[in-house]
């Protein structure tokens, strides 16, 4: 059953933005928070109903999930929480990482100074968070930042999309206090690189932390897969 959202509250975020944005987020944050669990079944009808919509915004919703990891979808059986096994986490860092290092490097040219003194006040705000939940939230923000100069738009979508499938191992399993230390030094050299203009050095770093960072979540889900059997 989902239930962390009041019928009232959901109706009225609708007032502000499209059926579809409103549910794909409202799932999208209980899969984060582990509200929803992996292979957990999303009922269509019961999203409906929540929201006083028809199920065709609530299709759409799980579609947009589905491109984003999240949710899987099957032919007349319905929609899941997706549940990522190691393979699948080492094919998503692996194109981010092909993603993520041709972003930096055409983005480095290209940094203002105003784009850079915003990724340094993000890993600065990195640097003071104790809370699991803001650590991921800045933690993303920061990268988003660092690719934003790239001016790719359709590689910023896909590294998103990538970002978001494996954002809940951050959120659930990697603590500041565990993860944080090494991820901030790692980040630390990556901006350092940018600010001195060197691409080169940008690339490796950045290449260094993502492989880093799948170590980790490798770590955790496969000890996840072991309290599923």
């Amino acid at each position: 059953m989902i239930e962390a959202m009041s019928e009232r509250t959901a109706v009225t975020r609708l007032m502000y933005r499209t059926a579809p944005e409103v549910v794909a987020e409202y799932i999208r944050d209980a899969i984060y928070r582990n509200e929803l669990r992996p292979g957990q079944q999303l009922q269509q009808e019961e999203l409906a109903l929540k929201f006083g919509i028809s199920r065709i915004p609530v299709r759409d919703a799980l579609r947009q999930l589905q491109g984003e990891g999240l949710v899987d979808l099957y032919p007349n059986r319905g929609a899941f929480v997706s549940n990522p096994g190691v393979e699948e986490l080492r094919e998503v860092f692996g194109l981010r990482i092909l993603l993520e290092t041709y972003a930096v490097r055409l983005a480095v040219p290209n940094f203002s100074k105003a784009e850079l003194e915003l990724c340094a006040s993000l890993l600065a705000q990195l640097e003071s968070i104790a809370n699991r939940a803001d650590w991921s939230r800045i933690d993303q923000a920061f990268h988003a930042a660092l690719y934003a100069p790239c001016r790719q738009t359709r590689t910023l979508n896909l590294i998103d999309n990538l970002r978001g499938s494996v954002n809940r191992f951050y959120y659930l399993y990697l603590s500041p206090e565990s993860y944080g230390p090494d991820s901030l030094r790692e980040q630390r050299q990556i901006l350092k690189a940018c600010q001195k203009r060197n691409a080169d050095a940008a690339v490796v770093a950045l290449e260094k932390h993502l492989r880093g960072a799948l170590k980790e979540v490798e770590s955790v889900s496969l000890a996840a897969e072991s309290r599923l059997k």
